[in-house]
Protein backbone atom coordinates (compact mmCIF):
# COMPACT_ATOMS: atom_id res chain seq x y z
CA UNK A 1 0.00 0.00 0.00
CA UNK A 2 3.05 2.54 0.86
CA UNK A 3 4.57 1.76 -2.86
CA UNK A 4 0.68 2.90 -3.97
CA UNK A 5 0.99 6.42 -2.78
CA UNK A 6 4.60 6.41 -3.19
CA UNK A 7 3.44 5.99 -6.81
CA UNK A 8 0.84 8.27 -6.40
CA UNK A 9 3.21 10.96 -5.38
CA UNK A 10 4.97 10.52 -8.70
CA UNK A 11 1.68 10.32 -10.76
CA UNK A 12 0.59 13.87 -9.01
CA UNK A 13 3.85 15.86 -9.56
CA UNK A 14 3.72 14.63 -13.29
CA UNK A 15 -0.44 15.54 -13.23
CA UNK A 16 0.72 18.93 -12.11
CA UNK A 17 3.20 19.16 -14.45
CA UNK A 18 0.39 18.87 -16.98
CA UNK A 19 -1.96 20.90 -15.44
CA UNK A 20 0.14 24.07 -15.82
CA UNK A 21 0.55 23.64 -19.52
CA UNK A 22 -2.92 23.08 -19.69
CA UNK A 23 -3.30 26.33 -17.64
CA UNK A 24 -1.39 28.07 -20.61
CA UNK A 25 -3.64 26.29 -22.89
CA UNK A 26 -6.84 27.38 -21.05
CA UNK A 27 -5.81 31.00 -21.12
CA UNK A 28 -5.92 31.11 -24.90
CA UNK A 29 -9.37 29.43 -24.84
CA UNK A 30 -10.51 32.18 -22.30
CA UNK A 31 -9.35 34.37 -24.86
CA UNK A 32 -10.64 33.17 -28.04
CA UNK A 33 -14.11 32.84 -25.86
CA UNK A 34 -14.37 36.49 -24.84
CA UNK A 35 -13.31 37.44 -28.56
CA UNK A 36 -15.90 35.63 -30.24
CA UNK A 37 -18.57 37.17 -27.39
CA UNK A 38 -17.10 40.43 -28.38
CA UNK A 39 -18.72 40.19 -31.52
CA UNK A 40 -22.06 39.68 -30.53
CA UNK A 41 -22.09 41.54 -27.34
CA UNK A 42 -20.86 44.29 -25.82
CA UNK A 43 -17.21 44.36 -24.85
CA UNK A 44 -17.95 44.52 -21.14
CA UNK A 45 -20.80 41.74 -21.15
CA UNK A 46 -18.26 39.30 -22.97
CA UNK A 47 -16.20 39.75 -20.16
CA UNK A 48 -18.27 39.12 -17.72
CA UNK A 49 -19.79 36.65 -19.35
CA UNK A 50 -16.34 34.85 -20.02
CA UNK A 51 -15.47 35.30 -16.33
CA UNK A 52 -19.04 33.24 -15.40
CA UNK A 53 -17.91 30.81 -17.45
CA UNK A 54 -14.73 30.08 -16.17
CA UNK A 55 -15.86 30.47 -12.45
CA UNK A 56 -18.74 27.65 -13.23
CA UNK A 57 -15.84 25.72 -14.80
CA UNK A 58 -13.39 26.07 -11.85
CA UNK A 59 -16.08 25.05 -9.31
CA UNK A 60 -17.07 22.13 -10.68
CA UNK A 61 -13.63 21.22 -10.86
CA UNK A 62 -13.63 21.81 -7.11
CA UNK A 63 -16.25 19.56 -6.34
CA UNK A 64 -14.88 16.57 -8.37
CA UNK A 65 -11.41 17.66 -6.23
CA UNK A 66 -13.09 17.59 -2.56
CA UNK A 67 -15.51 14.21 -3.88
CA UNK A 68 -12.23 12.66 -4.14
CA UNK A 69 -10.28 13.75 -1.70
CA UNK A 70 -13.04 13.25 0.84
CA UNK A 71 -12.90 9.84 -0.02
CA UNK A 72 -9.34 9.43 0.08
CA UNK A 73 -9.15 11.38 3.64
CA UNK A 74 -12.22 8.65 4.60
CA UNK A 75 -10.23 5.86 3.29
CA UNK A 76 -7.00 6.85 5.56
CA UNK A 77 -9.41 7.38 8.84
CA UNK A 78 -11.20 3.80 8.29
CA UNK A 79 -7.58 2.24 7.75
CA UNK A 80 -6.78 4.36 11.50
CA UNK A 81 -3.09 4.98 11.07
CA UNK A 82 -1.46 5.61 14.40
CA UNK A 83 1.39 8.23 13.50
CA UNK A 84 0.76 10.53 10.47
CA UNK A 85 4.35 11.87 10.62
CA UNK A 86 5.72 7.70 10.28
CA UNK A 87 3.09 7.24 7.06
CA UNK A 88 4.99 10.71 5.62
CA UNK A 89 8.06 9.03 6.27
CA UNK A 90 7.14 5.63 5.07
CA UNK A 91 6.22 7.58 1.99
CA UNK A 92 9.57 9.54 1.11
CA UNK A 93 11.08 6.42 1.90
CA UNK A 94 9.21 5.03 -0.75
CA UNK A 95 9.80 7.81 -3.09
CA UNK A 96 13.01 7.12 -2.46
CA UNK A 97 12.93 3.54 -3.05
CA UNK A 98 11.42 3.92 -6.23
CA UNK A 99 13.96 6.41 -7.45
CA UNK A 100 16.78 4.18 -6.40
CA UNK A 101 15.06 1.21 -8.31
CA UNK A 102 14.87 3.68 -11.84
CA UNK A 103 18.43 4.36 -11.18
CA UNK A 104 19.47 1.22 -10.47
CA UNK A 105 17.56 -0.21 -13.98
CA UNK A 106 19.15 3.11 -15.94
CA UNK A 107 22.91 1.93 -14.51
CA UNK A 108 22.16 -1.69 -15.48
CA UNK A 109 20.78 -0.90 -19.22
CA UNK A 110 23.46 1.77 -19.67
CA UNK A 111 26.88 0.17 -18.10
CA UNK A 112 29.53 2.16 -19.84
CA UNK A 113 27.68 5.49 -19.37
CA UNK A 114 27.33 4.74 -15.69
CA UNK A 115 30.88 3.36 -15.31
CA UNK A 116 32.20 6.65 -17.06
CA UNK A 117 29.99 8.95 -15.02
CA UNK A 118 31.47 7.07 -11.80
CA UNK A 119 34.75 7.01 -12.53
CA UNK A 120 34.68 11.25 -13.50
CA UNK A 121 32.86 12.29 -10.62
CA UNK A 122 35.47 10.12 -8.39
CA UNK A 123 38.03 11.97 -9.91
CA UNK A 124 36.46 15.41 -9.57
CA UNK A 125 36.11 14.49 -5.14
CA UNK A 126 39.69 12.96 -5.66
CA UNK A 127 40.64 16.24 -6.71
CA UNK A 128 38.58 18.80 -5.46
CA UNK A 129 39.23 19.49 -1.27
CA UNK A 130 36.64 22.02 -1.33
CA UNK A 131 34.30 19.48 -3.31
CA UNK A 132 35.28 16.61 -0.54
CA UNK A 133 34.52 19.00 2.42
CA UNK A 134 31.25 19.69 1.00
CA UNK A 135 30.32 16.34 0.62
CA UNK A 136 31.63 15.22 3.94
CA UNK A 137 29.53 18.21 5.40
CA UNK A 138 26.74 16.80 4.05
CA UNK A 139 27.12 13.29 5.30
CA UNK A 140 27.70 14.39 8.85
CA UNK A 141 24.20 16.85 8.54
CA UNK A 142 22.54 13.91 7.13
CA UNK A 143 23.76 10.90 9.88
Amino acid sequence: MRRFFARLTIWIALVLSALFTALIALGYFILALYLWLAEYLVPPVAALLSGIILLMAASVFALIASTMFGRLARQERDRGRDSPTLGIAETAADIGNLFGDKVQDFASMNKGTSMLTALVAGFAIGVSPRLRSLLWRLLKKLT
